[in-house]
C-alpha cells in the first residue's frame, strides 16, 4: 500500500508596499523560490495599479477588498518604509487582526515595528527564509481557527 504524502501547510501572506512595488510582488508571486507561499493581496493585479484602468479607482471597493485580503492572511509583509501610506493601515489592520508582520528594511525607529507581533528583516530573502520555516508548522493563529 502506497503510503500518502503529507500536504506541507502553505502560508498565506499579505503583502504591502508603495504601489510601485507592484510588479515586484507579482514577479514573486510567479518565482519558484517562493512558489510555497499562497499570495493573499489582490491589489498588485489591480488594473488602476498596473496602469491598464481608464478612470479613476474606486477606493471603497479596493479597500474593501485588502482588508478582505488582509484578514485571510497568516502574515503581512511590509517593504520599505519610504512614502508607505496605505501599508502603514495594513500592517495596522494585520496587528488588530493578530496576524504576524514581517516589516522588511522598515526603519527600527518606526514605533510600530516593536509591536510583539512584528519581525523585522533586513531582506526578502529573510522574509522567505522565515516564512518558509512554516511549511512544517501551522501557525498557532491559523491551528486556533481549526479547532
Amino acid at each position: 500500500m502506497e503510503r500518502p504524502t503529507r500536504m506541507k501547510y502553505r502560508p498565506k501572506v499579505y503583502t504591502a508596499s508603495r504601489l510601485d512595488r507592484a510588479p515586484l510582488w507579482h514577479s514573486l508571486t510567479i518565482d519558484p523560490d517562493w512558489d510555497f507561499v499562497e499570495w493573499t493581496a489582490s491589489w498588485i493585479h489591480c488594473p488602476w495599479v498596473t496602469g491598464a484602468a481608464e478612470g479613476p479607482p474606486d477606493y471603497l471597493t479596493l479597500w474593501s477588498a485588502d482588508i478582505t485580503d488582509v484578514k485571510r492572511s497568516d502574515f503581512t509583509i511590509v517593504l520599505g518604509d519610504e512614502g508607505l501610506r496605505g501599508a502603514l493601515i495594513e500592517a495596522g489592520c494585520s496587528i488588530g487582526n493578530g496576524i504576524r508582520v514581517l516589516a522588511v528594511e522598515v526603519d527600527p525607529d518606526h514605533s510600530w515595528t516593536h509591536h510583539s507581533l512584528v519581525t523585522r528583516l533586513d531582506s526578502l530573502e529573510e522574509a522567505r527564509m522565515y516564512l518558509f520555516r512554516y511549511t512544517i508548522m501551522i501557525p498557532r493563529r491559523r491551528r486556533m481557527e481549526d479547532e
